[in-house]
């Protein structure tokens, strides 16, 4: 997809990903096509099962959902009204309730982050090109704008990862390439980095759980590019690795083991292995089979199962993870949604 109507999640596998000692594991997706927020409860056998109550209302166009690691708050984004809303997270059930009215944005929002401590959340802005900075009432999830915010970056920046230690931004534009961004300790944000090279069309960008590697997808490049973190950039020109055809979203494992790309021209799923050096190397049988034109895709905090947007035929899958990265279709899955699904959040 053009616009990313995705997560990073990478630091999706860090800051969309909650945290706690809750026995039960929450999904949630929303699509432009429904003003909603669909959530599951994920059950031992893997299959999914709506909450009471979702979809939870969100009004506007949805394009990105985020749950605090904290567990008490999450935010969705919408691309109609230029805003963020707020909601408390019941740790019982994953019901999202809203707690705050929609705070302005800049124009189409399309990606969101959760810093580590849930402290600070930015909303990349792909019309005005720039990033809304906000900070997070332990309270009550209110969010306040920070100093200096909107902090201006590429030009129509498309998508946007936050690094697992919360110290830096990386961001990517069609026509620039990729960024890296310095996260300040009251979360403000610094000056773009000399934009890198990023291949022919960049539409995603994800960081490693060990905060090692950058990797970018290249849609129109039908590839994946591999970068080697330095400070809040990225070092080396980008070596890139075939996937399959027009790759939208990428994923990385929580032990940092393997890089999944939803590859949205061909339906399918590849899945690498991480060598050392950040080397990717397609483990045997993939890619895997997925549903119409796979969107986005995330892991559950175990790094036991992988979840793919699937926005052409409006469902989700569901995988287990094998050990050499081999992907098998879930109990039940793919589990449809009323909506063109185009962004996941995972938490306990």
């Amino acid at each position: 997809m053009k616009a990313q109507l995705r997560l990073v999640l990478p630091a999706l596998a860090a800051a969309l990903l909650g945290c706690g000692g809750s026995s039960h594991h929450y999904v949630y997706a929303v699509g432009k096509a429904a003003q909603g927020v669909f959530g599951f409860t994920e059950k031992s056998s893997g299959e999914l099962t709506g909450i009471n109550g979702s979809p939870f209302s969100t009004g506007g166009q949805p394009v990105g959902v985020a749950i605090t690691p904290s567990r008490n708050f999450g935010y969705v984004i919408s691309a109609g009204g230029n805003g963020v809303v707020g909601y408390t997270f019941d740790n019982k059930t994953g019901g999202l309730n809203l707690a705050t009215g929609a705070v302005s944005t800049g124009t189409n929002p399309v990606a969101l982050a959760i810093d580590p401590s849930s402290q600070h959340l930015y909303v990349l802005n792909q019309g005005s090109s720039n990033i809304s900075a906000y900070s997070i009432d332990t309270f009550s999830g209110a969010l306040t704008a920070l100093s200096g915010s909107p902090f201006a970056t590429l030009t129509n920046p498309i998508s946007m990862a936050l690094s697992p230690k919360g110290n830096a931004l990386y961001v990517v534009s069609p026509t620039q390439g990729l960024a890296g961004i310095a996260v300040n300790a009251d979360g403000t944000l610094g000056s773009a980095s000399t934009p890198a090279s990023a291949g022919t069309s960049p539409a995603f960008v994800t960081v490693d759980p060990g905060d090692k590697f950058v990797y970018v997808a290249d849609s129109a490049g039908n590839a994946v590019l591999g970068f080697t973190v330095s400070g809040s950039g990225v070092s080396g020109s980008g070596s890139s690795t075939a996937a399959g055809t027009g790759p939208s979203a990428l994923a990385v494992s929580p032990d940092s083991k393997f890089l999944f790309a939803a590859n949205g021209g061909s339906n399918n799923v590849s899945v690498f292995s991480i060598g050392s050096g950040g080397a990717l190397t397609q483990v045997q049988g993939s890619p895997f089979a997925a549903g119409t034109t796979p969107s986005f895709l995330i892991t559950d905090l175990a790094g036991g199962h992988l979840f793919v947007a699937n926005a052409g035929s409006s469902n989700l899958s569901e995988f287990s993870i094998g050990g050499s990265g081999t992907l098998t279709p879930s109990s039940g899955s793919p589990f449809a949604i009323s909506t063109t699904p185009i962004w996941i959040a995972v938490t306990d």
